[in-house]
């Protein structure tokens, strides 16, 4: 079990949206738990967000600044590198909030999680143009939780260990798990390699605590990457055949499944000639596992 009040760290990548940010830190300032601080990572901005932060003179706030953009996965790996001891960070997207009484329920799932437990995963509302839907895992019978295995992972290619906002990380993970950089966006990969090595990790049934919303005319952060450097997400799918091989030679006809969701990946990146070869690689895979 962990301590009484458990330190929250929120992490808050963000880049040319102001209004956004603000929104997003009003969210924080607004919850009914003291024992937070927040890391800021500036990424790149030339908008007015480096006046904004300058302005916030709050001694909970650190900001990270970087001159040129390096992505969102670089830079919650940056916010990452300032935890501490008995700290878990909570990543925050600054187009997201958090809902009333979000940090209490964080809080409350941590002080009754065992050690082994080192990310906790919670439900969301999602705000699309279209629609409003509750984000996350549906359990039956009414569970308060879930824990996720590696077999459980690598056996259904829909499942993964989400790295932006909607997890709380222990401190414990770091430096070993951080984030692939030239892949934002792409948390897969790396739960899949978290998951094989033991670490924990726990699936929360519980009252949604952030508001994901796609509404605004920008960009998400962690949804572009796809389109803007499909050969990332190739290199990612042959970085995990390379990872899981042992899996994959145990169990051949998964690597079938993992072809499928590859071509799935590179096609949405409109990109055919890249979805062929990706295809390809793991239908290859596939049937020398299969039939040597």
């Amino acid at each position: 079990m962990t301590n009484l009040k458990p330190m929250l760290v929120i992490v808050i990548p963000t880049k040319n949206r102001r209004a956004l940010l603000e929104r997003a830190i009003g969210s924080v300032l607004a919850q009914d738990y003291a024992n937070y601080r927040v890391v800021v990572v500036n990424d790149g901005s030339i908008d007015e967000t480096a006046a904004y932060l300058a302005a916030l003179n709050n001694p909970r706030f650190t900001v990270i600044t970087h001159e040129r953009s390096r992505g969102v996965n670089a830079s919650r790996n940056d916010a990452f590198r300032e935890l501490r001891e008995g700290e878990w960070a909570v990543p925050l997207d600054d187009d997201d909030i958090f809902l009333p009484d979000a940090f209490v329920t964080i809080v409350n799932t941590i002080k009754r999680m065992p050690a082994s437990i080192a990310i906790a995963q919670f439900n969301t509302i999602i705000f699309t143009p279209l629609e409003e839907y509750v984000g996350g895992w549906k359990f039956e019978n009414e569970e308060l939780w879930h824990d996720l295995t590696y077999h459980e992972v690598m056996t259904n290619v829909g499942l993964k260990i989400h790295g932006e906002t909607r997890s709380a990380f222990k401190w414990t993970l770091f430096p070993k798990y951080y984030f692939q950089e030239n892949i934002n966006g792409f948390e897969g990969e790396w739960g899949l390699l978290v998951l094989r090595d033991g670490v924990g990790v726990r699936i929360m049934n519980t009252a949604p605590v952030i508001l994901i919303d796609w509404r605004h005319n920008g960009e998400h952060l962690s949804r572009t990457a796809a389109r803007r450097n499909p050969h990332s997400f190739a290199q990612a799918h042959a970085r995990i055949f390379r990872a899981h091989h042992a899996f994959f030679v145990e169990h051949p006809r998964y690597a079938l499944p993992r072809a499928i969701h590859a071509l799935k990946i590179a096609l949405r990146a409109f990109d055919p000639l890249l979805a062929t070869k990706f295809a390809l690689e793991y239908l290859r895979a596939w049937s020398r596992l299969t039939f040597t």
